[in-house]
């Protein structure tokens, strides 16, 4: 019987330097991420020397290493960026939700917070025929 396992880090905290205004990417902003990451499991994954291989800690390296590495224009396109490093660092994961969040915003009105969420699956990053 299969089913499924999810690890979610929630609140990665980052200053970094995305957006498609010149401001955004200049002064940077705060952008909080979170990331579920699910995968099948059996009930033999419930002894205690099953090792599911997906930590917290390396979920956040890999969205830091992200996150602070090259500009985005576009937050979807970087939280797609993010998904895309976490499939390919977690072999036996099927599926990915990533979203980030930004309050530090550049609009003349009032909003608390944008959201740009991606949900994948692994056969989005495989290559076809």
């Amino acid at each position: 019987m299969l089913m499924k396992g999810k690890c979610v880090v929630r609140g990665m905290n980052f200053h970094a330097f995305h957006g498609a205004m010149e401001v955004e990417r200049e002064l940077g902003q705060m952008f909080s991420v979170d990331a579920a990451l699910s995968m099948e499991m059996t009930l033999a994954d419930a002894s205690p020397s099953v090792n599911t291989d997906v930590r917290g800690s390396e979920i956040y390296e890999v969205t830091k290493n992200v996150m602070m590495g090259t500009k985005f224009n576009s937050h979807t396109s970087l939280a797609l960026a993010i998904a895309k490093d976490l499939f390919a660092r977690f072999k036996h994961v099927t599926d990915a939700e990533v979203s980030i969040g930004r309050r530090q915003l550049f609009i003349a009105g009032d909003v608390r917070e944008i959201l740009a969420i991606v949900s994948c699956v692994r056969s989005d990053f495989e290559k076809k025929g």
